[in-house]
């Protein structure tokens, strides 16, 4: 039985709120209608910790996936409540209402179910794999088992915020670049479109294309087979895209697309101290909450964003279960710079690893942040020059019959 506070109005619209104790929601819309109200809203109150938990939002309002942030604010409000001495039933239920993710209100409910029926916290979210990685698993066990579940979930908390902030320095990164090459795209279409085509009709009325340069018989070329075959233009576009972006959704695409990150020119080296910020800072936060280094390695490779990590992570785990120090085989291996493998040798000695990895991990977030400066102010250069090119090609196609006209004109 639980309580819940609504407001409602009477025949004469005369506004009422109140308490009542039923079962569910819905059993108190049917009392309130039974009494002739008509009901505006219903929320559900814990009288012990004084928490309200509101209706849920509209499902238009909810995404379908479940994001780094979603996980984040998530472990923020277990952190907050349960810290607070509110119970984790309860807790569930309140962070439930402030859910944006359909998949992981559903989740929720579901964990919730399975608290109440009495099995563990880590239990329940282990039936939840596609949401919960080993990581959640690992902490919240820890957290369960020595009474502080709470800074578990903190910890959790500060690693998902770390985390989403990498993935938003990347964005920061790419956005740039892409908008300049839409900047192009756009410029390169009002040329092919609407000035191309005025100045071929000036070109017509001087005695037509076999009089003018090669380039600007190219340009004019370009521009009336963009204009005839816009659509096919656009459909192919389209469909090479669908095409590509389905075919890195498979296990060769992946493979194939994280080769490619860890090659490209400039980017490349973006990519790799991501990794290796993303690689430090889940093996510090795991191993100050008390996983055994396997366990860490085995959650890290399953997790790793990159293949090319994951697969150097999973080789690295099998020589630490044969005895070896993790700076053995990672020496071994061009992914992890040699600062890397003698922070991790020089942690493994003194017993500090858990530390010398979180030095790594603000280490390598600090360069990623100052190469994305750089590569920022470099980007704008690179793109005047590209832009300008372009535009000089075609202007240089445009005005080189007209001064070839002149000279001749100027000639006779």
């Amino acid at each position: 039985m639980s309580t819940f506070t609504y407001t409602a109005r009477d025949q004469q619209g005369l506004a009422q709120k109140g308490h009542l104790d039923a079962p569910s929601a819905e059993e108190v819309a049917a009392i309130l209608q039974h009494r002739g109200l008509l009901v505006t809203s219903i929320s559900q109150k814990d009288v012990a910790s004084g928490l309200s938990v509101s209706p849920r939002r509209a499902s238009a309002r909810m995404h379908r996936g479940v994001t780094t942030e979603d996980q984040m604010l998530l472990c923020q409000q277990l952190s907050t409540m349960v810290e607070a001495g509110v119970p984790l039933l309860k807790s569930l239920e309140v962070a439930s209402a402030q859910v944006e993710s359909r998949p992981l209100l559903s989740a929720l409910d579901e964990i919730r179910g399975e608290i109440a029926a009495g099995r563990t916290f880590r239990d329940a979210l282990a039936k939840h794999p596609a949401i919960f990685s080993g990581l959640w698993l690992n902490l919240v066990e820890t957290g369960e088992a020595s009474g502080h579940l709470s800074q578990s979930l903190n910890q959790l908390a500060r690693h998902f915020q770390e985390a989403q902030h990498l993935r938003n320095e990347v964005k920061t990164a790419l956005t740039y670049p892409a908008f300049l090459i839409v900047a192009a795209i756009g410029v390169l279409a009002f040329f092919v479109y609407w000035l191309i085509p005025k100045f071929t009709l000036v070109f017509d009325a001087m005695g037509g294309a076999a009089q003018l340069p090669p380039l600007t018989r190219m340009v004019i070329g370009v521009s009336h087979a963009a204009r005839r075959y816009w659509a096919a233009i656009i459909l192919g576009a389209g469909a090479a895209g669908y095409l590509a972006r389905r075919y890195l959704r498979t296990e060769p695409g992946q493979w194939m697309r994280d080769r490619l990150a860890l090659r490209l020119p400039l980017f490349k080296t973006l990519f790799i101290y991501v990794n290796l910020a993303e690689f430090t800072q889940g093996l510090a936060t795991l191993l100050e909450s008390g996983v055994p280094l396997l366990s860490c390695l085995q959650i890290l490779e399953k997790g790793a964003t990159n293949k090319l990590y994951g697969q150097a992570i999973g080789r690295v785990k099998e020589q630490v279960k044969e005895g070896k120090t993790m700076a053995q085989p990672m020496r071994e291996m061009a992914l992890f710079p040699p600062m890397v493998v003698q922070m991790v040798q020089v942690g493994e000695e003194v017993g500090e690893l858990a530390k010398m990895a979180d030095r790594l991990a603000r280490y390598y977030q600090e360069h990623v942040e100052s190469f994305i400066a750089r590569m920022t102010r470099l980007f704008e250069p690179i793109a005047i020059v590209l832009m300008g090119g372009m535009v000089l090609v075609i202007v240089l196609s445009i005005f080189m019959p007209i001064f070839q006209m002149g000279t001749m004109g100027g000639g006779t």
